[in-house]
């Protein structure tokens, strides 16, 4: 018998005779992998559920992402994601966090998720400090075929035709290949046109549902 088989043997034997270790095994995985996803979101934002989103501020906002993170795997079969709009302060990050708890936390045993949360910025300078090391192919893949990539403030950084360019790449294949993408940002309607391409906002129009998060800025209270 072939190494691979006796591995796989091994595993399946392990599932019927240790169940219980098995699963705990896999949750702590996941675990492991929502803690290491937890150093992008920073530390204001770790604490972040639907229970302490003030429902209040926008409640038709609160019940689209609820339902979507309660039916995430039906969405992720369809490749489908959000599109969070809204002024600074408006708790959309706090949304976005609280969908990958609810995520991780209801589905932890249930399928294998691989979520990448990343500000705009951060995905750019990620991949720029890639050029030196030499594996902006790896970096690049990962933020195309993780199980749910999160681009937060979209359109913070300064928009170029390379950046454009960069986004639609990753957007594009995660369209063509039905992967979930959540995105926010600050922009308004009209300045979504005049610093996103015609054909970035095309794709993110199609396979993302639009949500506007209305409210002041929390952060001013």
């Amino acid at each position: 018998m072939m190494k691979e088989e006796l591995l796989k043997t091994d595993s399946m034997q392990k599932k019927l005779i240790y169940p219980n270790e098995y699963y705990k095994s896999k949750g702590r995985y996941l675990i492991d992998r929502i803690n290491y996803l937890r150093q992008d979101i920073g530390l204001r934002f770790n604490n972040k559920t639907f229970k302490n989103f003030e429902k209040n501020r926008s409640s038709l906002a609160y019940k689209v992402c609820l339902d979507y993170a309660k039916n995430f795997i039906e969405k992720s079969y369809k490749g489908e994601g959000l599109f969070i709009t809204g002024n600074v302060g408006s708790g959309k990050t706090h949304l976005v966090v609280a969908i990958i708890d609810y995520i991780a936390r209801m589905y932890k045993r249930k399928i294998k998720t691989f979520i990448v949360f990343k500000t705009s910025v951060d995905m750019l300078a990620e991949i720029k400090y890639s050029f030196d090391k030499k594996n902006t192919e790896e970096v690049v893949n990962n933020f195309q075929d993780c199980c749910l990539l999160v681009i937060d403030d979209l359109g913070s950084e300064k928009m170029t035709d390379w950046t454009n360019e960069l986004f639609y790449k990753v957007i594009d294949y995660r369209y063509s290949n039905l992967k979930s993408t959540i995105i926010t940002t600050n922009l308004t309607d009209q300045e979504i046109k005049e610093k996103l391409s015609e054909r970035l906002v095309s794709r993110i129009y199609e396979m993302c549902k639009g949500i506007k998060v209305i409210g002041k800025d929390y952060r001013l209270k």
